[in-house]
């Protein structure tokens, strides 16, 4: 029958997906969250309700990892909602959440970390999200599109004003000025 087919299909992908697709949304789970056991909870949760809605999933040009972090985003808004706080983790803590990363390239950010993470608190919610999916899931700006349902231009002039925000406050908080490029 066509229907199992495409939930054999379906299952079988998710499988695959699980592998390569559960670090990543661990961490940002966490990094929204702020706690390891609930994000590893709530990543968890995320594959048993795709694996229950299987079914429901249509093949429509939208990939099936876009699918799954919309799930986390969403398991993630509840949690806050629940928990009536918005805390974010610290972001050296994040990294080691389900991370695969080399202690030297830990070691080298672990000194700008608590900085950034106050610094992300000057970005609206919307550049947060997207600046979690980017730089802490490693979404491309395609993919981050498809789960915050936005173009992906909205999602690049997000990232870009985000990222001017995090460069002015760092900048002033270490006590110097940014120049704009190319202009005086």
């Amino acid at each position: 029958m066509s229907g199992s087919d495409e939930a054999k299909k379906g299952a079988d992908a998710l499988a695959d997906l699980f592998e390569t697709e559960y670090g990543r949304i661990v961490r940002y789970v966490y990094v929204r969250i702020g706690d390891a056991g609930a994000a590893e909870e709530l990543a968890s949760d995320v594959f048993l309700r795709a694996l229950e809605g299987i079914d429901a999933f249509e093949w429509r040009g939208v990939p099936m990892q876009a699918w799954l972090f919309r799930i986390a985003r969403n398991l993630v808004v509840d949690y806050l909602r629940k928990h009536a706080r918005r805390k974010l983790a610290p972001l050296d803590a994040a990294a080691e959440v389900a991370s695969p990363d080399s202690p030297e390239e830990d070691a080298l950010q672990t000194m700008e970390r608590a900085e950034m993470l106050e610094a992300m608190e000057y970005l609206t919610a919307a550049q947060r999200e997207v600046v979690s999916l980017r730089f802490f899931a490693g979404l491309s700006s395609q993919e981050t599109a498809q789960v915050v349902k936005r173009s992906n231009g909205a999602v690049r002039e997000l990232q870009s004003a985000a990222l001017k925000t995090l460069r002015h406050v760092l900048a002033a908080k270490q006590g110097r000025t940014v120049q704009a490029k190319g202009g005086g």
